[in-house]
């Protein structure tokens, strides 16, 4: 009986926190807003507040003037992060077409050795003589309406013309069909891909455009932080335990984004890869968001590789090696960067780390996308950690914490 009251009592406190869990959702969904600006400026103090701190409790700076050096720093790292951001756009949308050409390129070169050539049966009487302009229009002299009779047929559409010893029907006027061959019309597919990439490149530099208009929010919202930020305060384990995990993670996010860019940005351009700065910045801000971004940002260059380093004369094998060596280093290179930044030293750098399982990480970047799109995406690996630090401080939903850092034992003293 008390083992049965006890499971009652356990799923109600689950449902509960589902249904809380939804309310929560729709709220941040409905309020992101001013939620974002508030959040992305609570990250931001977190990072900055040693600062402060180092100036009213080592260089006995009066507060308003440490606030005020503080908020120095905050605007110059703004504006320059800014600046980069900003730069990065005006490049992309001034280069999306020649991008999803580049593209376009990609695919070509991918869809013509595929090409599927197939008959079908067609009536007689859409077997009209083709115009030249018609028959030239088609690859090996092969029309929407047939073959043109002034060019050899290929040995495929041979197969596909009727045999004319065959016994034929006994009224001549009566349609005959026959096999005409088609191709997979690469063009169209091309034409679309093209327009289809200058879309997504110019819609989402208009997404980050509108980001960059709202750090004025964001701005705000760190002065007054600040401003109001007492630097003797006592703060509980808990909120001194998610300052630190956040500032660790930040932290080492900031150096390992800003080396990983750099280095990008270095062995590119020694490769002779146009918007060489721009893939780095790109890096450099992708490896924000776990696990995906630095996948991303690695495959970035690939169409413009495949477009710059195509040679005068394809048939030469040599040339051709190289141009697949300088496409295969272009991914490999940066792609062994991003691997020995995230997978070796960010490690031993951030020590514990957030205690989330990958699968957690996943799962996270695709929820605060969906509320909150790429600002989620950036602050779902803190948020989520965060979230976690809380639930281990109740008894009752601590299984759930140790369920978000992969922890499937029984032992419910885990590390927080």
């Amino acid at each position: 009986m008390a083992r049965e009251r006890k499971e009652q009592s356990y799923l109600t406190t689950i449902s509960l926190v589902i249904l809380a869990f939804i309310a929560l959702a729709v709220a941040l969904l409905y309020t992101r807003t001013v939620m974002i600006p508030f959040v992305v400026a609570l990250f931001i103090v977190s990072l900055v507040s040693p600062v402060q701190d180092f100036q009213v409790k080592r260089l006995r700076f009066p507060r308003i003037v440490a606030a005020i050096v503080t908020l120095l720093v905050v605007f110059f790292i703004v504006a320059l992060v800014s600046l980069l951001v900003t730069y990065t756009i005006q490049t992309v949308v001034s280069t999306a077409r020649d991008y999803g050409t580049s593209l376009a390129y990609v695919a070509r070169k991918v869809l013509e050795p595929v090409e599927i050539m197939y008959g079908e049966e067609v009536p007689a009487e859409s077997q009209a003589t083709p115009t030249t302009a018609e028959a030239s229009a088609e690859p090996n002299g092969i029309s929407r309406f047939g073959p043109d009779p002034n060019l050899s047929s290929p040995p495929l559409l041979r197969s596909f013309q009727p045999d004319t010893n065959a016994v034929g029907p006994a009224d001549p006027n009566q349609a005959v069909p026959v096999k005409r061959p088609h191709r997979l019309n690469t063009e169209q597919l091309i034409g679309d891909l093209r327009q289809h990439i200058v879309n997504i490149l110019t819609n989402a530099a208009g997404t980050i455009f509108g980001l960059v208009s709202g750090v004025f929010f964001v701005v705000i919202f760190v002065m007054f932080l600040v401003m109001g930020r007492d630097p003797y305060a006592t703060h509980s384990e808990v909120y001194t335990n998610i300052v630190g995990k956040v500032r660790r993670y930040v932290g080492t996010k900031v150096v390992i984004s800003l080396v990983t860019g750099l280095l990008v940005w270095l062995s590119l351009s020694r490769l002779g890869l146009p918007l060489a700065s721009v893939f780095g910045i790109l890096a450099f801000l992708l490896n924000f968001i776990p696990s995906i971004g630095s996948v991303i940002s690695t495959l970035l260059p690939i169409p413009v590789a495949v477009a710059t380093f195509q040679g005068p004369s394809p048939q030469d094998a040599d040339v051709t090696v190289v141009y697949w060596a300088m496409v295969l280093l272009v991914v490999a290179i940066p792609g062994a960067i991003q691997i020995t930044m995230g997978n070796v030293i960010e490690p031993k750098l951030m020590g514990g780390g957030l205690n989330l399982h990958p699968v957690t990480v996943l799962l996270a970047l695709s929820f605060w996308g969906l509320l909150w799109g790429i600002v989620g995406m950036f602050l779902a690996a803190p948020i989520t950690a965060a979230i976690r630090i809380v639930l281990m401080q109740f008894d009752t939903l601590r299984p759930i914490g140790n369920l978000l850092a992969g922890d499937f034992s029984k032992n419910e003293r885990a590390k927080t």
